[in-house]
């Protein structure tokens, strides 16, 4: 804490919650479990639903779906969740 600013939160104190008011992006790549390419575009509308996901790109080459969002809203666990809820399986890596 900095003496002079007794209110302000101690950046590397881990339970003050960051304090910038813009989207933290992120993108990660979540591969399905041997899904024919027509599954992999099914899960496009159920992940687009999940708050602070801002795109859903469907890699068919590669079964794998690439998703962009706003790591302050959503968490990856949200997204997995969201393609077990769809009746697929989310693979930890994509080929």
């Amino acid at each position: 804490m900095d003496p002079a600013r007794p209110t302000d939160p101690d950046p590397a104190d881990p339970f003050f919650p960051e304090r910038a008011d813009h989207a933290i992006m992120e993108t990660i790549e979540i591969a399905t479990e041997g899904e024919h390419h027509q599954a992999v575009q099914k899960l496009r509308g159920p992940i687009m639903k999940i708050k602070g996901v801002h795109e859903v790109r469907v890699d068919l080459e590669h079964e794998r779906v690439i998703v962009t969002f706003d790591a302050r809203k959503t968490h990856p666990p949200d997204l997995h969740d969201a393609i077990l809820n769809s009746g697929y399986k989310p693979w930890p890596v994509a080929d």
